[in-house]
């Protein structure tokens, strides 16, 4: 098997550059010189996760498919701490990102089923309201490409970041109760009704059928008296921005300095 690096990542200082490769290596460099300095073992599995600590120079963070974390000390090449990410009856979750408190006192990272984890001093009990799954229904929605061979959701025919905000769901697609909802930027004010999804029945690629978050609710907002959704005002706000900007850069152009005169260059 050819060698290929993952992920890349420098340390707190720059003084060390760490590579993730596909035979599930972790190598240190020193990054003026480009030695090698360590091979970290440990991982089982590709690793995409690697996360420097924010004022700990020494330290790294690293986290792959295989479930597991470590917690490495690149300037000695040794693993300070590891953690094995075990769900019970369903073997482990791949951790797919991670990241550390800007004080360096906690990490968090998110796995393959859904979860948040968080890592740390202090007690747990802040954390415990936190549903055990959550994903945006949107996210393993399959997308198509229009004539213009822009991206667009397939079931919607809209470019994705001009959808609605998304609903929260668990793992199984059924959705989370109204108070989580609001967590969402657009649906702060949104009134209960509004944070009802609309379940339909699906067909997955084995030919089950399956009820699932299927779209947002189509009722006219300007009907329905409610105000448009702070995310599409955004978008909206931005899109015109740019235009005015294109538009006075034309203007510019086509009143800009004539047969060759242009500003006067310093010798």
């Amino acid at each position: 098997m050819k060698p290929k690096v993952t992920m890349i990542a420098w340390n707190q200082n720059d003084n060390y550059v760490v590579t993730a490769v596909n035979n599930h290596l972790l190598k240190v460099w020193n990054s003026c010189t480009g030695q090698l300095l360590h091979d970290l073992v440990g991982h089982a599995d590709e690793v995409f996760v690697l996360e420097t600590h924010p004022f700990d120079s020494r330290i790294m963070l690293s986290a792959g498919h295989d479930g597991s974390i470590f917690i490495w000390d690149i300037t000695k090449g040794t693993k300070t701490k590891h953690y094995f990410n075990m769900i019970e009856g369903q073997g482990h979750g791949a951790v797919f990102d991670c990241k550390f408190s800007p004080d360096g006192q906690h990490f968090a990272c998110t796995d393959s089923h859904g979860h948040l984890l968080i890592f740390g001093f202090g007690c747990s009990r802040p954390y415990e309201k936190i549903p055990d799954q959550m994903f945006f229904h949107t996210d393993y929605r399959p997308l198509i490409r229009d004539s213009n061979n822009f991206v667009l959701d397939e079931q919607t025919q809209q470019a994705p970041h001009l959808m609605p905000p998304p609903f929260l769901v668990d793992v199984d697609g059924n959705p989370h109760p109204t108070k989580y909802q609001r967590l969402v930027p657009g649906r702060e004010n949104c009134a209960d009704e509004h944070l009802i999804p609309q379940l339909g029945y699906v067909a997955t690629s084995d030919g089950e059928v399956v009820e699932q978050v299927i779209g947002q609710q189509t009722v006219d907002q300007e009907e329905q008296g409610m105000e448009p959704s702070i995310l599409d005002g955004m978008i909206r706000q931005l899109q015109l921005e740019q235009d005015q900007r294109t538009g006075a850069d034309q203007e510019a152009a086509s009143n800009g300095p004539q047969n060759g005169e242009g500003t006067p260059r310093r010798g």
